[in-house]
């Protein structure tokens, strides 16, 4: 077990009614589910590797403050946000997030999940890997005009 990080796409009107229920749509929050041809927004533990990166590649993209508290562990990201994120995405290839990467660094740092070291390459490729979700999932739902909700827990 560990913390984990995804997101998944909804409706504008959807997150509004989330939202407004707060605690009471934790329900609703659990059992939102991915449409049949949706990519996934599972980062597993990646999120803070790729927040590492990301910060410091200055891609703009912040995985963590730029959501709005719904309840506990979900966040809403508004339809402005997924666009604005998917734009910075698509701006920063993973190349720009690898010339970043150091094993120690992160190690030093306290990088969860703290594999930087003991599985250098492997790991630049687990982030890498996670990184293609990221930027497929906010890609897909940028095209669609959905708002999405995060989970951090």
């Amino acid at each position: 077990m560990g913390v984990i990080l995804s997101f998944k796409k909804v409706t504008s009107e959807r997150l509004a009614g989330l939202v407004a229920a707060g605690a009471q749509a934790q329900e609703d929050l659990w059992n939102i589910e991915r449409a049949k041809g949706d990519p996934e927004g599972y980062l597993d533990k990646s999120w803070d590797g790729l927040r590492y990166l990301l910060e410091a590649a200055r891609s703009g993209v912040d995985l963590f403050f730029g959501g709005e508290l719904i309840d506990d562990e979900y966040y809403a990201w508004p339809v402005d946000l997924v666009q604005t994120t998917a734009e910075q995405l698509r701006a920063t290839p993973f190349a720009a997030l690898a010339a970043h990467y150091d094993p120690g660094a992160m190690d030093e740092a306290n990088v969860y999940p703290g594999i930087w070291t003991r599985n250098g390459d492997q790991a630049l490729d687990y982030l890498r890997y996670h990184y293609e979700i990221l930027v497929a999932f906010f890609a897909d739902a940028a095209k669609t005009g959905s708002a999405a909700v995060m989970h951090f827990g």
